[in-house]
């Protein structure tokens, strides 16, 4: 696989990291109840869980793609509309006011991490989110180091992100800015989403169109 598809790949999944959502708020609660080694517990829970729905995923629609070519484009279509769905939410509707943030008020640092890993399994939106992102990825040529890899790739940078905002809530008051943010880091997720979806469909629909010709017969 080439660079440029490694970056794009952890670019998606920072900015989906950086969305806020329950997720933020679980771990924004627990750094302001728990600490500095709270927050980054909670942090690496979660993105221990986010792993594993990536590499469940991945793996299953590497199967699917093996055994159903058909099923996988009706499912890299839907992807595609999905995407294009939270893409728009996210560019024309307003985030949720901060107001509704639940702070978490974890007894233990044990507690704490176990806020994080629950708060990702808990979220449906999350293995929607990765069906439909890896829908678009995966192929039969890929190996099976680099399935793990992208797994570990969407892990490691949503414990990363969680982890800088744990250090930040608990050394300084920037919970308002991270609040007010909100609204455009939602927009340039739902942007970033729309460029590489176009890219997607371009291949998608090119490649079966290259195909159609190689099965035609012009003599």
């Amino acid at each position: 696989m080439a660079t440029e598809f490694w970056i794009s790949l952890t670019l998606v999944c920072l900015l989906g990291a950086m969305s806020p959502g329950p997720s933020l708020a679980v771990i924004v609660g627990v750094s302001m109840a728990q600490g500095r080694l709270g927050g980054v517990l909670a942090a690496l829970a979660h993105g221990m869980a986010i792993m594993l729905f990536a590499l469940v995923t991945v793996l299953g629609l590497v199967v699917v793609l093996q055994r159903y070519e058909t099923a996988f484009q009706v499912l890299q279509l839907f992807g595609c509309l999905y995407l294009v769905w939270m893409a728009i939410k996210l560019i024309f509707f307003a985030p949720a006011k901060s107001d509704d943030l639940v702070v978490a008020t974890s007894r233990s640092k044990m507690a704490a991490a176990g806020d994080g890993f629950i708060i990702a399994l808990l979220n449906p939106k999350i293995i929607i989110f990765f069906t439909a992102l890896f829908s678009q990825l995966v192929s039969v040529e890929s190996q099976l180091w680099e399935r793990w890899l992208m797994a570990l790739v969407a892990g490691a940078v949503d414990a990363v992100w969680y982890m800088l905002v744990a250090v930040m809530i608990s050394h300084s008051k920037v919970l308002p800015r991270v609040q007010s943010s909100g609204r455009w880091l939602n927009k340039i997720f739902g942007l970033f989403l729309l460029f590489i979806i176009a890219g997607y469909m371009v291949q998608i629909t090119g490649g079966h169109f290259l195909s159609g010709l190689d099965s035609s017969s012009f003599g």
